[in-house]
């Protein structure tokens, strides 16, 4: 118990002598510093900042930057499209190869018989994981977008996507003359 006393002494004493000053508290007037009352520097004094504000008007006028002649682009750059960049609608996108050559089935079929006015081919595509069901061969996203809405009547989930095309083979209306269209009706 006596040891329990002495360190917890200890311990007061400890505490009490590093919460002293270690210097002596001034209290007197006479020995402070007095402060130096001086006129403001020349660097505290206003500056006008409209002198470095940039205006939108003066921003770009002295400007010129210089291309050199390999990074200028040519004539020939923006005239060139690419042949086979077209449209061409997604009836379905299956694991299963079964299921898309159904699909594909099931489009010809109603091709030949609701929507023969159009020829149109189709094409199996894998990227995988899935085979994919695209018909026709689309320039203009305009015929794309009007044939879709004649495969859509039957089967609602066709959408158009952009594609690789064969030119040759373009989808479109097969127009037949009236003279033709009134012989066939008799």
């Amino acid at each position: 118990m006596n040891r329990f006393y002495l360190v917890t002494g200890l311990v007061t004493i400890m505490l009490a002598a590093s919460c002293a000053p270690s210097k002596e508290v001034v209290t007197d007037e006479a020995t402070l510093p007095e402060e130096e009352v001086t006129e403001p520097a020349a660097y505290s004094l206003p500056i006008d900042m409209n002198e470095y504000r940039i205006r939108p008007q003066d921003a770009f006028f002295s400007l010129e930057n210089q291309l050199p002649e390999v990074f200028q682009p040519d004539s020939t750059m923006f005239t060139e499209t690419e042949v086979n960049a077209g449209f061409r609608i997604q009836i379905i996108s299956s694991q299963e190869v079964a299921v898309v050559e159904e699909a594909r089935r099931t489009f010809n079929q109603w091709l030949y018989e609701d929507a023969s006015d159009y020829q149109a081919e189709t094409y199996i595509l894998f990227r995988q994981p899935y085979f994919r069901l695209h018909v026709g061969n689309f320039k203009s996203r305009a015929n794309a977008i009007a044939f879709n809405t004649l495969v859509k009547r039957k089967f609602p989930d066709a959408w158009i996507v952009h594609d690789q095309i064969d030119p040759e083979k373009l989808t479109h209306k097969i127009v037949i003359p009236d003279s033709l269209g009134a012989a066939n009706r008799r």
